[in-house]
């Protein structure tokens, strides 16, 4: 028991650094190239501010969408609307069933 905590333990040590995050060494050399880059400084005058766009405004309604809306409502109050109200999936059973009726009475 001792010998197998032993060893779990220096297989930790081991195995602990390889799962670091960041190498403390790069682990590639990396090759400078043979060019060498000076630093350029730009100057002159600064560029003027772009102008701002602004939406061209709709032409007014005549009438205003506001009178329109209201005209719609007041047309559909005053509209006719339907008295009663009839389901034709029931209608027509019952139908059947009171010709079904008066013919057998009939008889």
């Amino acid at each position: 028991m001792k010998t197998c905590l032993q060893l779990l333990l220096a297989g930790l040590i081991v195995v602990i650094p390889g799962l670091a995050q960041e190498p403390k060494q790069p682990l590639v050399r990396q090759v400078t190239s043979g060019n060498t880059t000076t630093e350029t400084v730009a100057s002159g005058s600064a560029q003027p501010a772009a102008p701002t766009v602004q939406p061209k405004a709709l032409p007014a309604l005549n009438p205003p969408l506001g009178d329109i809306a209201r005209q719609a409502r007041a047309a559909h109050a005053v509209a006719q609307k339907a008295q009663m109200v009839v389901d034709t999936d029931t209608a027509a059973p019952e139908q059947n069933e009171t010709a079904a009726k008066d013919e057998s009475e009939a008889k």
